[in-house]
């Protein structure tokens, strides 16, 4: 008998209603894990949110910070490298967690320049979601006061991995457990327009549903493509039969996520993964009844504590506080601008001298003395040049006493005000090209391909993009020649005719052969290069105001997986790459080149013929690195 969970959805303020049908229930779909927890790879404390380097000045003062964990996850290994150690005697790095409790000690021996450390973290407290560490300094040496150079080290390149048990399946809410690597959805050699949609939604909320961890997600053509590993998850979509999502094989390693319905009633059911609420199928299947997205709230200002922004320390002579913020939280798209209204609350300075600077990357934003008022309220624009998808921010702190040689426990304790804010001007004026991912694609943003075989690379942009945004990106597929009339952003997977055909200008547009077409826009002089071999590229740029990310090559298209798998592999994907293309030759070699965007501004509108003279040179050293020995550039000019 169908028993229905409407009321039960309702009850948890979920914008769905869940029909469970009957088959093995299980209470906790965690239960039957047999095997020993999976292991993901270590995550850039970037990718986690948080900034990867802390400065520490001062023994026996705790520095610390929160790592996110996960749902169904716990953190095992925390590393990186102690560097800029200045004045360490015999001295040793604790880390311990938010109980005081000691998880490892790093030695920093005598005249030591920089100490690779690995430590299992895997005892640490989890709160709400967070696990606090705490990092502190002890040095043998004598006290330190502000008339001599205390201790002081350099956290970097600091990382975590997770573990989580991965079991074979037996319920529709245990199919997807706390850590996987990879998940494959499955769609045939011809998928429909609605397979399609709902393939490509799957990617969007399942990418959102394990973040900060980017699993990988892609889709295959291939209707037997296995479970490669014990932390790969298959799910097939199928245009037909009765709308409902099932557990096939359950219990085994070949165990299929099955999603099926006709037409919009199959995509209807990617909703059950919009959140959490996947936990309520505790069954070996489900249908979604009804469905209906919650809507994001877009703003042009958010507070610190909507964009999680935080911050405090305690500082005796100088100190540097690093955070940042999300762009493509503000959910208008891409920005040319912001302005940060910072509020602070800090010790009264009664004698002595306190400052703080306030900058993002190089571009100082505002700076203010400290007093004895012990508040703070100042106001700083971050410039179009300094505007990325995630834009860092650091507080520069300084502390002097008056009294000569104080000691260092005279400290000022600084914390930052949630209520501050950040007000941003939406559009398209700023660096352009990578650096506007993925805030150009937030939240709404169509997508066209030429040929159904081509969706696995949407598939491949769409999770990278997601992996950067804490907002649930919302693709629609359409035809290639509505997108380019649309205002919104467009991901658009296609060869160098059916780009020209739609009126879009990427930087290299591929042409007859082996060849790409270098220019600027369309009507302008431009330079076409024969590379006599295959190309695959993924492109940046801007078209009448929107963002356009086009993936196409020139006939070996897996080069275009080449580098896709390129940018995975960056530390921080998208956020790695500055300029507006990056391409694989034949040779697997992957380039980036900054044609026309994404480089450091201003910008020149109208490039001079020298500029011109250097774009298809950098092309032609593509051609040289990617090409066997010998390969001769062909090109010609024309107007």
């Amino acid at each position: 008998m169908t028993r229905r969970l409407c009321t039960l959805a309702a009850a948890l303020a979920v914008f769905a209603s869940v029909a469970v049908l009957p088959g093995t229930a299980a209470a906790d779909p965690y239960v039957e894990a047999v095997a020993g927890p999976a292991v993901s790879p270590a995550i850039g404390w970037t990718q986690l949110g948080l900034a990867d380097r802390m400065d520490i000045v001062g023994a026996n003062q705790p520095s610390d910070t929160s790592i996110p964990v996960p749902s169904g996850v716990f953190p095992t290994m925390l590393t990186g490298e102690v560097g800029s150690i200045v004045n360490v005697t015999d001295g040793r790095l604790d880390i311990l967690d938010g109980r005081g409790v000691v998880l490892g000690v790093v030695p920093i021996p005598p005249g030591a320049i920089s100490v690779p450390f690995s430590v299992d973290i895997a005892a640490a407290q989890v709160a709400e979601g967070r696990a606090k560490l705490s990092f502190v300094v002890r040095n043998a040496g004598p006290a330190a006061t502000t008339c001599t150079q205390p201790p002081a080290l350099t956290l970097s390149g600091l990382t975590t991995t997770f573990s989580g048990p991965a079991p074979d399946p037996v319920t529709v809410a245990g199919f997807l457990p706390g850590y996987l690597d990879r998940i494959v959805i499955r769609v045939g050699r011809t998928p429909t327009e609605h397979q399609q949609q709902a393939a490509l939604d799957l990617v969007a909320k399942l990418t959102q549903l394990y973040r900060p961890m980017p699993v990988q997600i892609d889709v295959s053509d291939d209707a037997a493509a296995p479970a490669d590993s014990p932390t790969t998850r298959v799910i097939d979509i199928r245009d037909g039969g009765r709308p409902g999502i099932t557990v096939e094989n359950a219990g085994t390693p070949a165990a299929v996520l099955a999603i099926t319905g006709t037409g919009e009633q199959l995509v209807a059911q990617a909703g059950l993964f919009t959140d959490r609420r996947i936990g309520l199928a505790q069954s070996d299947s489900a249908v979604m009844v009804s469905s209906r997205e919650g809507t994001d709230l877009t703003s042009t200002v958010k507070t610190f504590g909507q964009l999680g922004i935080s911050g405090q320390t305690s500082v005796a002579g100088t100190t540097t506080l690093y955070t940042g913020f999300d762009a493509a939280a503000f959910g208008v798209g891409p920005i040319s601008g912001a302005t940060v209204h910072l509020k602070a609350h800090y010790t009264p300075i009664a004698d002595g001298e306190g400052s703080l600077l306030l900058r993002s990357g190089a571009t100082v934003l505002a700076a203010r003395s400290l007093d004895g008022s012990g508040t703070l309220d100042i106001t700083g624009d971050i410039p179009a040049e300094a505007i990325t998808s995630n834009v860092g921010l650091a507080l520069e702190l300084r502390y002097i006493p008056r009294q000569e040689c104080a000691p260092l426990n005279d400290r000022v304790t600084f914390s930052v005000d949630p209520q501050s804010t950040v007000t941003v001007t939406p559009g398209a004026g700023n660096r352009g090209g990578f650096p506007a991912l993925p805030m150009a694609f937030t939240p709404d943003f169509d997508v066209a391909i030429d040929s159904p075989d081509h969706l696995r690379f949407a598939a491949a942009a769409i999770n990278l993009i997601a992996q950067q945004t804490q907002v649930t990106l919302r693709p629609r597929i359409t035809r290639l020649s509505d997108a380019a009339g649309s205002g919104t952003g467009v991901l658009v997977v296609s060869g160098g005719r059916g780009l020209a055909d739609a009126g879009l200008r990427p930087p290299l547009l591929p042409a007859d052969g082996d060849t790409v077409d270098v220019g600027t826009t369309a009507g302008a002089a431009n330079t076409l290069v024969d590379l006599h071999a295959p190309l695959g590229m993924v492109q940046a740029f801007t078209d009448r105001g929107r963002a356009v990310l086009a993936v196409t090559g020139t006939g070996d298209w897996s080069l275009v997986d080449t580098t896709l798998d390129h940018v995975r592999g960056l530390p921080n994907r998208w956020g790695s790459l500055t300029g507006d293309v990056v391409a694989t030759g034949i040779a697997g070699q992957t380039v980036t080149l900054s044609v026309n965007e994404g480089d450091s501004m201003p910008h020149q509108p109208a490039p001079s013929d020298g500029w011109r003279w250097w774009a298809w040179a950098s092309v032609a050293a593509v051609g040289a690195a990617v090409l066997a020995a010998g390969a001769t550039v062909l090109i010609r000019r024309r107007a």
